[in-house]
């Protein structure tokens, strides 16, 4: 009587590198699927915070009767402050910005460290890897950079021209805009959008370094180019020059500042409109319309793109 020989009931090498190989495969074809579907999550996520901020500039117009200044620059205390410690109060930040308030220092560049480092997170778009930054205000003061975030908020269609008073936007030095003031129509009005956090520390004036880099940028951007525009952004100090995705050149004590609207989202970028509306802006958009879009009372006629 023959023996009946066993088998192992195994992979061989070869059934093995092949299973490798088809995992290998669905890997690389679902991954792109997996990335896409997260972006566009950190996507509504941003756009979730641009709905947010431009509610809160409403209820502090309801409550003001006016807008928040682009950055205050008086002589008086917290100097050189911008739209978004004022906006605090209307985002959940009351007791924030209580804390805020009581701090009674003259430049707001040497708020107490553990107020300005404190990430808010209203004010991050998940999408920018380098977000939340650090910096853009001036340097180290008081023991912090100061947070730095990727809203900021329109100031026209022209150069932010130093010293920046009566630009044509809603938003600029010492402003006191009121929905009076936007005859182009609200729709048609951009109140806020995004930019872009640079790497590293430092610098003065790059958009979100709301800890004093107001006078010199930091507060807004400007319509002049469209959004992800490969011309430089034009600051006092650039916490780098060589960043890709938001080129950058140091202009000192020069009159010609700008801030572009910058996302790392595919083809354009996010914005609030004065109607309270987010819209998503192509990067191709039409220069003439975009720069439109920016200006309070320029009497243009222009339609958001669809």
């Amino acid at each position: 009587m023959k023996r009946k020989t066993s088998r192992n009931d195994g992979f061989t090498l070869v059934e093995l590198l092949v299973v490798i190989a088809i995992i290998g495969i669905l890997v690389g074809l679902l991954l792109p699927a997996v990335q896409a579907a997260r972006e566009a999550a950190r996507r509504i996520q941003c756009s979730n915070n641009l709905k947010q901020l431009g509610l809160a500039l409403h209820n502090y117009h309801d409550t003001h009767r006016k807008f928040p200044y682009g950055y205050f620059d008086q002589d008086t205390y917290h100097r050189r402050d911008t739209w978004m410690q004022q906006t605090l109060p209307f985002i959940e930040q009351t007791a924030f910005y209580n804390q805020y308030q009581n701090w009674t220092g003259q430049w707001v560049m040497d708020t107490p460290v553990e107020l300005k480092d404190a990430t808010l997170p209203g004010f991050v778009c998940p999408s920018d890897g380098e977000s939340p930054g650090k910096g853009g205000g001036g340097g180290l003061r008081s023991g912090g950079e100061g947070f730095q975030g990727n809203y900021v908020v329109c100031s026209g269609s022209t150069q932010m021209t130093r010293p920046m008073t009566n630009l044509n936007g809603i938003f600029y030095n010492n402003s006191k805009s009121d929905m009076g003031d936007i005859s182009d129509g609200t729709s048609n009005t951009l109140l806020v959008g995004e930019s872009l956090v640079r790497p590293g520390t430092g610098g003065w004036g790059g958009a979100g370094g709301y800890w004093g880099g107001g006078p010199h940028g930091a507060f807004g951007f400007t319509a002049l180019e469209p959004p992800n525009t490969t011309i430089p952004d034009q600051v006092y100090t650039c916490k780098t020059e060589l960043y890709p995705h938001a080129p950058c050149i140091p202009v000192g004590g020069a009159a010609e500042i700008q801030n572009f609207a910058r996302s790392q989202h595919t083809g354009g970028a996010q914005f609030g409109l004065a109607d309270g509306s987010v819209n998503f802006m192509s990067q191709s958009v039409d220069v003439l319309i975009y720069r439109a879009l920016g200006t309070r009372n320029g009497g243009e006629v222009a339609q958001l793109p669809q």
